[in-house]
């Protein structure tokens, strides 16, 4: 064979070679530019939705801050339901679930304090029918009757008190209020007359302290403002309602309100237990935060009753000026522990003493103090057989910060708040960690 005729087989193999595309040499070096160029959009894309979600969270935090024009469209519901859909695709960054979580928050205490007219007949209505769930049972269990029936005749024994409240007690409230008023404001020229001759003022004034005329006149000012709006507290409270169509009909539902809750009261708590947190998969700890609060208020109410009675028909049995009001006034403050009781005394004696004499300022404070005494020897050891668990100095830690927040009402609430927070605290206690090395530097 001739030294240049090609073999077969070299044929064959120079055949089977195929010359390579130049672009297929570089083809992973573009596959990975395409998948960071991928990579990069993701990104892109994932910072403007979480850019276009905190917007809409400041939109929404401005929309719940500033009041809304009549014919608005937005809302913060809205804003906050378009923030929901904007960065929900992204809900499994950290970042974004607690933006999430944090505007959720919000949006939910907006809507509570938006619907609050709403909720406050509903709670006031659950938690009288928390006080009397155990009156409802005992007659259940003592009578073998359905549920529905005991909760019918208690639901009518309150709205029965209520009623005859109104009708034999709030008129003579008003007309004490009207004549305290009308007392104070006679008495104005007298305490004018009485602080102008006094020495007290003039050595004060003497000593660059103060302007005995612009202390009288600012004082003058305080006592006839806040005379006269003690005659229309009632009516403000009335107003603070709504329309009179409004206060009608709220009145006509709270006892068909009282009345279902009352009858399927243990579904109704079970349901609103189960919305709150375990403590290691159990909630013990609402059941006996849940036994403190309700043992609280019924004691309490039922020593605020008989503090008003006793303190009510003693002063009408002395003669002293304005006996109802003290004694409601001694009730009601009884509700708050340890301050209650100085309050009702300070302003007793004042309204005495202004109104009437030293002799019958002493009989309030003898009063008042004899009642004082009863209850902590007889009644709250009788009827107030626990103990809440909490020291003296953190309840009144508690009414000082319960009463900034919350007023008068956070007064009211204080004590059994505190109680449950305890307790809440003391279950989860165990579950809480506190570990700061992670936090270290690196």
């Amino acid at each position: 064979m001739p030294p240049d005729s090609p073999s077969p087989d070299s044929s064959e193999s120079s055949d089977s070679v195929v010359p390579l595309d130049p672009s297929d040499a570089s083809s992973p070096e573009s596959s990975a530019s395409a998948s960071r160029l991928e990579r990069l959009r993701r990104v892109a894309f994932e910072a403007v939705l979480v850019a276009g979600g905190v917007v809409l969270f400041l939109v929404m935090l401005y929309e719940m801050h500033t009041p809304p024009p009549e014919n608005g469209f937005l809302s913060p519901a809205l804003v906050g339901l378009a923030g929901v859909v904007l960065l929900w695709p992204l809900r499994g960054h950290k970042a974004v679930r607690a933006l999430l979580l944090s505007g959720g928050l919000l949006l939910l205490l907006w809507t509570l304090d938006k619907v609050s007219r709403v909720l406050v007949p509903f709670a006031a209505v659950y938690l009288l029918a928390y006080l009397l769930n155990p009156l409802v049972e005992r007659l259940r269990e003592r009578y073998q009757v359905p549920r529905w029936l005991p909760s019918l005749v208690v639901t009518s024994l309150v709205v029965g008190v209520f009623v005859l409240f109104i009708l034999i007690l709030a008129p003579n409230i008003a007309n004490q209020a009207q004549a305290l008023s009308d007392r104070v404001l006679g008495t104005v020229q007298t305490l004018r007359a009485w602080l102008e001759a006094s020495t007290v003022l003039d050595a004060l004034e003497g000593a660059g302290l103060l302007q005995k005329q612009e202390v009288i006149a600012q004082l003058q000012a305080l006592i006839k403002e806040q005379a006269g709006r003690l005659p229309s507290a009632a009516e403000n409270l009335v107003a603070s309602l709504g329309s009179f169509l409004g206060v009608v009909t709220l009145l006509a539902l709270v006892p068909v309100i009282l009345f279902y809750t009352l009858k399927d009261y243990p579904t109704v708590q079970s349901g609103l237990v189960d919305l709150f947190p375990t403590a290691g998969g159990r909630r013990d700890y609402l059941v006996e935060a849940g036994s403190i609060v309700g043992r609280y208020f019924r004691g309490q109410l039922l020593i605020s009753i008989i503090a008003t009675i006793n303190v009510s028909v003693l002063l009408f049995l002395f003669d002293i000026p304005f006996w109802l009001l003290i004694g409601l006034l001694a009730g009601l403050l009884n509700l708050i522990p340890q301050i209650g009781a100085l309050i009702t005394m300070v302003v007793g004696a004042l309204v005495a003493l202004i109104l009437g004499s030293w002799v019958k300022a002493v009989i309030v404070i003898a009063v008042l103090l004899g009642e004082s005494l009863l209850e902590q020897s007889v009644l709250t050891p009788n009827i107030l057989s626990y103990q809440v668990g909490l020291h003296p100095l953190l309840v009144l830690f508690s009414l000082l910060v319960f009463g900034t927040l919350l007023g008068v009402f956070g007064l009211l609430i204080a004590v059994p708040m505190t109680a449950i927070l305890m307790t809440g605290y003391r279950a989860f206690r165990e579950e809480l960690t506190l570990d700061l090395s992670e936090y270290g530097a690196p």
